[in-house]
């Protein structure tokens, strides 16, 4: 009897240890990449297998080599995933249709999943098609989740979009395991991501946190998977109050059975985990300028505890040569597709700078001059190639990044407008021209002065024409006059002359949507330049060369160039320098 009372005792004991037995998970994760290989900083600077030498940040060779040294500590339970928006933001995404690189260099530094941002969809579903095709046709891939895409049954565009989904090289959903845990993975595009994603077109975005609740429920209760991790693509904002706002918290409030979000799209860093209910929320910012390593303790399906920090891609990691050769290797075959044609190359400098040519600033809500450096560029551009243009202008959100103090490359300044593509084999959103009235002038400065919040994507800069405003007066009386070439425009209706204004075909699109976008408060028909409503804006496409056969496009990257270009050297060692006027 006492036998048998010590054996039922034992499988008590050993059934309460199994239960509350604590399993190790450690996500590293990033976030809004940007194809940034070469890291965050002058390429000139960044000396990836050297350490101590240089101030850059990034780099995916620096990356790869942080992967592996977490991952010998848990090999078993370490999981690599990426939050979207891996691609676009310098040269190295320009071939991809052709080459599919980055995917398969992802995959060889350790990516186990990696879900889609709205900047994948920024050459078109198909584009994004050829890039996962042509990858998957020269190696191996991270698993694509991507839960909340709809495709058209009306529309072929996006049929190569879901020609991959049917072979399941993107899924809805993953299960995987991991020390003993059965891990779901899930991934969506936010809403505000949906919204500035138009090339995304026929692709639609299901509703967000109906679907990851309907995913919650499947993965939970049926495939009874131990733990659900979302790579959300949506975001979050800083508050006033020291705390955070956004989709993301929206999402982990009304699911309840979601245990952690890997955010990206805000390229906001979060120096502590953010938690909403059960479930845990991190961002590492953007640009690899960190990598987030999230460890947890899973006890009974729960978070028992967990240890969350970033950790520096800096000069203290020398990089994995495997990843840095297959790079330069890389680096040449766009040099001389991209830079060759327009006389540069990777590493010549084209100009240089004591001080930081600054974006504007989410963070300190301060205005930079980086801005209105674009909107010059592009009016001396357009008028230097083509019909003088009255006004350029250029939003926040199209700039990625400054120009840093050193000398300074060709890829430099590419990544500084790096997004979008033509209907030619050169890349960046073509530069476009369409005419409105002198009163529809006014209206648009208007819309500026709206939009005119520091830091914000919507900020608009122009140049070529300047205005005076009051910000205290009521919405659409705020702008009292506008000037053009120093004297006042003539914005009464008796005034019929048009006045052309420059931009990239992606923001000219957002001008004849302003009645929309202001509740029909403004109304601003684009015009061509005889004064026909536009109802085709590729047909506004600048040409900059009429010399040769068909429209020879113009980029804000070359536009940005030849500005540079047009600098005097005040020193004399050959190099244009940055003018003083962009220093504040």
């Amino acid at each position: 009897m006492k036998t048998k009372q010590l054996f039922q005792t034992l499988i008590i004991v050993l059934f309460f240890a199994q239960s509350t037995f604590a399993q190790k998970l450690v996500i590293l994760h990033t976030n809004d990449m940007h194809s940034k290989l070469t890291g965050f900083g002058p390429e000139l600077a960044y000396t990836p297998m050297s350490v101590n030498d240089d101030d850059t940040r990034g780099g995916f060779a620096r990356l790869a080599s942080l992967f592996n040294q977490e991952k010998q500590k848990y090999p078993n339970a370490t999981l690599i995933v990426d939050a979207g928006d891996f691609l676009m933001g310098t040269i190295f995404h320009a071939d991809e249709q052709n080459e599919g690189f980055q995917l398969r260099l992802m995959k060889k530094m350790g990516y186990d999943f990696v879900t889609l941002g709205n900047h994948e969809f920024d050459f078109s579903p198909a584009a994004l098609a050829k890039i996962i095709n042509s990858s998957r046709d020269k190696g191996e891939i991270p698993q694509i989740v991507a839960s909340n895409l709809t495709f058209s049954s009306e529309s072929s565009a996006d049929d190569g979009l879901e020609k991959l989904f049917n072979e399941k090289a993107i899924v809805k959903y993953s299960i995987i395991e991991k020390n003993g845990l059965k891990i779901g993975i899930i991934g969506i595009v936010g809403k505000d991501a949906d919204e500035v994603a138009p090339n995304a077109k026929p692709v639609r975005f299901d509703n967000q946190i109906k679907t990851v609740k309907k995913l919650a429920d499947e993965l939970k209760n049926k495939q009874n998977v131990d733990l659900l991790i979302c790579l959300s693509h949506s975001g979050f904002y800083p508050d006033n109050k020291g705390g955070y706002e956004g989709e993301d918290l929206k999402l982990a409030a009304k699911v309840k059975n979601l245990d952690v979000i890997i955010s990206g799209h805000t390229h906001v860093k979060t120096e502590k985990a953010i938690r909403v209910n059960n479930t845990i929320i991190v961002q590492t910012g953007a640009y690899v300028r960190n990598m987030g390593r999230l460890e947890l303790d899973i006890e009974n399906k729960k978070i028992k505890s967990f240890d969350f920090h970033l950790i520096p891609v800096d000069d203290k990691i020398s990089g994995n040569n495997e990843i840095n050769d297959l790079i330069n290797d890389y680096k040449k075959i766009v040099s001389d597709k991209y830079f060759k044609p327009l006389g540069l190359t990777y590493e010549k400098p084209v100009a240089e700078t004591d001080f930081t040519v600054k974006r504007n600033s989410l963070k300190d809500k301060s205005v930079g001059t980086m801005g209105q450096f674009v909107a010059d560029a592009i009016k001396y551009y357009v008028d230097k190639h083509s019909e003088n243009v009255d006004l350029a202008i250029v939003a926040s959100g199209t700039i990625r990044e400054e120009i840093l103090p050193g000398q300074i490359t060709a890829p430099d300044i590419f990544r500084i407008s790096p997004l979008g593509s033509g209907k030619d084999d050169v890349p960046g959103y073509a530069l476009s021209k369409i005419y409105i009235s002198g009163k529809e002038v006014k209206k648009l400065m208007e819309v500026i002065v709206m939009a005119q919040h520091p830091g914000d994507d919507s900020y608009i800069n122009f140049s070529g024409m300047s205005i005076d405003a009051d910000k205290d007066k009521m919405m659409l009386h705020k702008v009292q006059k506008v000037y053009f070439k120093g004297k006042e425009l003539d914005i009464s209706k008796d005034n019929k002359k048009l006045y052309s204004i420059a931009a990239s075909s992606y923001l000219l699109q957002f001008i004849g949507r302003i009645k929309k976008i202001s509740h029909g408060l403004i109304k601003i028909v684009p015009k061509d330049k005889n004064g026909n409503p536009i109802t085709d804006m590729s047909k506004q496409i600048i040409d900059f060369d009429t010399q040769k056969k068909g429209i020879q496009e113009g980029k804000t990257w070359i536009a940005l160039i030849e500005y540079i270009e047009s600098f005097k050297d005040t020193n004399g060692n050959g190099l244009p320098e940055i003018p003083e006027k962009y220093k504040k």
